[in-house]
């Protein structure tokens, strides 16, 4: 019986083709990110929204004011956003007073709050040499979010109460102030007849639920201020 020998270029083929697989099977772990489809790309965008969504909103986070105040941001957050989505007009005032719920929580006794970090946005002289301040939260001061205003005046004699008048310590200190410079603050809020901060709207609408939602975006809370910090 005659034996036939292999085509050698048969056998050099196969044994290629073979160690290709081989070869491929031992690479395929070793994809690039493209190629796999679960790369280092989407590891990091979901690790990132990990952070976040741990890490919660910035405002309420922030390591340089104190609880009291990130507390209050936190609260004006929640609620702005709640208020957004509300499409029932009697609805905001469950909302308003949840929200005036937090903000007590948030205080100290009294409506009291110790070193918030604020930044000077304006100064009104009054007729008897006083002065009127408004402060605003550096963190929220964007227009097209919520942005609080903390001031030493509000409706019916609280205007004469709070003006810092002549001769006084806040005085001395306000005067050599200007607009956009930052400052610790100290002071109490006034509270309305709930007891809660009091605070007015910076806005007027005829249209019911725009005026509301303008009170969760843009408020004016009456506040005594007790000492003021420039930083």
């Amino acid at each position: 019986m005659t034996k036939v020998n292999p085509d050698p270029t048969h056998i050099q083929t196969s044994m290629a083709g073979k160690a290709g697989r081989h070869h491929q099977k031992r690479l395929a772990p070793w994809r690039s990110p493209g190629e796999t489809g679960v790369g280092v790309g989407k590891t990091a965008v979901l690790l990132a929204a990990l952070l976040a969504v741990l890490a919660g909103p910035v405002c309420a986070r922030d390591p340089n004011v104190p609880p009291s105040q990130a507390a209050f941001r936190a609260a004006l957050t929640k609620f702005y956003k709640k208020c957004e989505k509300e499409t029932e007009t009697a609805r905001f005032g469950d909302l308003q007073h949840a929200r005036s719920e937090a903000f007590a929580q948030s205080l100290g006794q009294g409506l009291s709050f110790e070193g918030w970090l604020l930044e000077l946005r304006g100064i009104e002289p009054t007729p008897r040499g006083g002065y009127f301040v408004r402060f605003v939260d550096p963190v929220m001061a964007d227009f097209r979010n919520v942005r609080p205003t903390y001031w030493n005046g509000g409706p019916g004699k609280i205007g004469r109460e709070t003006a810092i008048l002549p001769n006084s310590d806040l005085h001395d200190i306000v005067r050599d102030m200007r607009p956009g410079l930052k400052a610790v603050v100290s002071g109490r809020f006034f509270p309305a007849e709930d007891g809660r901060p009091l605070f007015e709207s910076s806005k007027v609408t005829f249209k019911a639920n725009e005026a509301e939602k303008a009170k969760f975006r843009m408020p004016y809370f009456s506040v005594q201020f007790i000492k003021i910090e420039p930083r």
